[in-house]
């Protein structure tokens, strides 16, 4: 078992002339093939963020608030699913600051960071790492597998 962390370039996102597909290039074939295992994400976003917290208080069944930042729950079904996938931006930049998702026995697995510079696969296989590595590498991110020794 290991991790994998993934990352854009960050001049890449500092670019306002690129458009969202091209600063985050795996956005969407993350969402069609490696978020069914999950049941919820939890996302966080800075309070004065009130356009993205106010569209997940639509579709979250939990929102709280923690010291400067908002923490929501939301239940993975097709339309948020569809939801996340489609409108993930705000005028280039991803909405959100960081999504952890969750599976049913709420282990954490896919970890978003940082409006979506920093990607991490936690609790991956050797073996299940490789096509993820694959996929991050030809959407030209810099990625590794980190071991943890016990596979």
């Amino acid at each position: 078992m290991g991790y994998i962390k993934a990352r854009v370039d960050p001049e890449k996102l500092k670019n306002n002339k690129l458009k969202f597909e091209e600063k985050y290039p795996y956005w969407e074939e993350l969402w069609t093939n490696y978020t069914e295992p999950y049941s919820e994400v939890q996302i966080q976003n800075w309070k004065e963020e009130k356009q993205a917290i106010e569209e997940l208080e639509q579709i979250s069944y939990v929102s709280r608030s923690e010291g400067l930042v908002k923490i929501q729950l939301v239940v993975l079904e097709e339309d948020t699913r569809n939801y996340f996938k489609n409108k993930p931006h705000i005028e280039g930049k991803l909405k959100w600051f960081s999504i952890l998702f969750h599976d049913d026995e709420m282990r954490e697995g896919i970890e978003i960071r940082n409006y979506g510079e920093e990607v991490f696969f936690n609790q991956v296989t050797k073996d299940e790492a490789e096509g993820i590595v694959h996929m991050f590498e030809e959407f030209k991110l810099i990625v590794e597998f980190v071991p943890d020794d016990t596979d």
